[in-house]
């Protein structure tokens, strides 16, 4: 009984300790993606000898539009992540009177002004098959054009972010049904997504050839000599891979892909459940952009 009752008591300590420390992580997570921005509001405060508090953050934030005239994303973007250090690292309560004013703040964007720093200028999407032709250089027999081929057009027909791209593992690619199994990590899910004949060719050619086992990423790394190596690559240096064998972002692959896709008449709902969107605003906002000749038929 006792033996027992131990046992009991050594699970649950296990049980909780594991739950703390993947709060934990998470947590730190977000510290280390705010914390540039934090690091700019503690400045500030410092400066103007302030309590680093709501208040604060309020003056903070209009003296950014005012003064430094950021753009609206960054507004929203240090917003979110000084209210993440007020609240959940410093404990502190955001009253409604401050969740108010920092509106009205957010509000000056609205006005003649402040205007222009509203729009957000993002890459252009290409047409889709001349971006294929451009990976298709890449249709040799050339081991190392292989791999660049095979990651090229799977970023493209998913239209995935670099984030996606550098957590797919081979395990993930289904050759026979033409699918893959995509980790969304910014919706934190696992999404399906599918492939065209000619991308699931390149990419299971490119297995082949580098003998790529099921827990090794398709990304992964490669040495000055070809050697491939399990390693899961950072998204900048993915950033760089596209840039170097394409001469563009991933995020212009991305962009062509749902701009090609609306193109063909595919409605905002199917766009959206292929890229991982969850609001259909953003797509219409910042994916597709009206082709200069369809507005002159029109004039």
């Amino acid at each position: 009984m006792n033996n027992k009752g131990s046992i009991i008591r050594l699970d649950k300590l296990r049980t909780d300790f594991e739950v703390e420390e993947s709060i934990a992580q998470v947590m730190q997570r977000k510290k280390d993606m705010y914390y540039p921005d934090y690091k700019k509001f503690v400045h500030f405060c410092e400066s103007e000898y302030r309590t680093l508090d709501f208040d604060s953050m309020e003056k903070y934030l209009h003296k950014l539009i005012t003064v430094n005239g950021i753009k609206y994303s960054t507004f929203n973007r240090r917003a979110a992540g000084i209210t993440f250090y007020l609240s959940s690292v410093l404990n502190l309560e955001q009253s409604t009177l401050q969740k108010k004013r920092l509106q009205i703040i957010r509000q000056l964007y609205n006005t003649e002004e402040y205007l222009r720093l509203k729009p957000m200028r993002g890459v252009r999407a290409e047409k889709q098959e001349e971006v294929i032709a451009l990976i298709n250089k890449y249709d040799t027999n050339d081991k190392s054009e292989i791999r660049k081929r095979a990651i090229c057009y799977l970023n493209l027909i998913t239209a995935n972010r670099p984030s996606e791209m550098v957590r797919i593992k081979v395990s993930d690619i289904d050759i026979t049904n033409k699918t893959v199994l995509v980790m969304l990590k910014k919706q934190g899910e696992m999404k399906e997504k599918s492939l065209t004949l000619e991308c699931i060719k390149a990419v299971e050619k490119y297995i082949n050839v580098f003998g790529l086992k099921e827990e090794d990423y398709i990304v992964g790394s490669v040495d000055r000599w070809g050697i491939y190596k399990n390693i899961k690559i950072s998204e900048r240096s993915y950033n760089r891979l596209m840039q170097k064998w394409l001469g563009m972002a991933p995020y212009v692959l991305r962009k062509t892909q749902v701009s090609s896709m609306h193109n063909k008449q595919a409605d905002l709902a199917t766009i959206a459940k292929h890229t991982g969107h969850k609001c259909l605003q953003t797509i219409t906002e910042h994916y597709l952009e009206v082709n200069k000749g369809d507005i002159e038929r029109y004039l």
